[in-house]
């Protein structure tokens, strides 16, 4: 927790989602652990019956009043769905997301049917987290299975795609995509936590 601490006390983000948090999914871990002062905590574990690892958690500025709207975690995905208010008058869906890279067809299925009703809801969107789909061309915006799946529910749900350098090794795993009408500003991939590049943004 140090690192992550020093992070958001030295660059003050009003939001930092985490994936494989590797938390205990029989809840071993007191709050006081993974809390960071000035932010409310919203996380999902893997069921408590899997191997130990995954999960994701998201922090956020108490200013913003996050509200969960969804958690979902299976054996190979996780989706943790908030919604968070900037302004009296603006809603923002903010959506972390796993998909491990040994998800069936069938499971595939499931975790996008579950995004897509996410987004099905008129708000502003951001979505990012470890889709583990590196084969997906950014450029052209094209992928055979399984990546394709993801390119159809983004073109269904107009969103774009902002990362285009790797985020682990030589390739782009971590993604941050926003509807249309959503902007992203300065976005960078900097420092590796674990195995993956943190990328560092802002929305506009």
């Amino acid at each position: 927790m140090s690192e992550l601490e020093a992070i958001a006390s030295t660059l003050s983000h009003d939001i930092i989602a985490i994936n494989e948090t590797w938390l205990d999914p029989n809840g071993r871990h007191l709050p006081a652990e993974v809390s960071i002062k000035g932010y409310v905590l919203h996380n999902v574990d893997k069921p408590s019956h899997s191997n130990r690892g995954g999960g994701s958690i998201i922090y956020v500025k108490e200013k913003l009043q996050p509200q969960i709207k969804t958690k979902r975690a299976t054996e190979k995905s996780e989706i943790l769905h908030l919604n968070i208010q900037p302004h009296a008058r603006q809603t923002i869906k903010i959506v972390l997301v796993y998909r491990s890279p040994t998800c069936t067809a069938v499971e595939d299925d499931e975790f996008y049917d579950c995004l897509d009703i996410i987004f099905s809801t008129l708000h502003e969107t951001l979505v990012m987290g470890d889709f583990n789909l590196p084969n997906i061309n950014w450029t052209t915006r094209q992928s055979q299975a399984p990546g394709s799946k993801l390119i159809d529910l983004m073109n269904t749900n107009s969103l774009q795609q902002h990362v285009n350098e790797p985020t682990r090794g030589n390739d782009i795993h971590d993604l941050v995509m926003t509807s249309t009408d959503l902007s992203i500003n300065g976005l960078e991939v900097t420092d590796k936590i674990g195995d993956h590049q943190m990328i560092d943004f802002s929305l506009e």
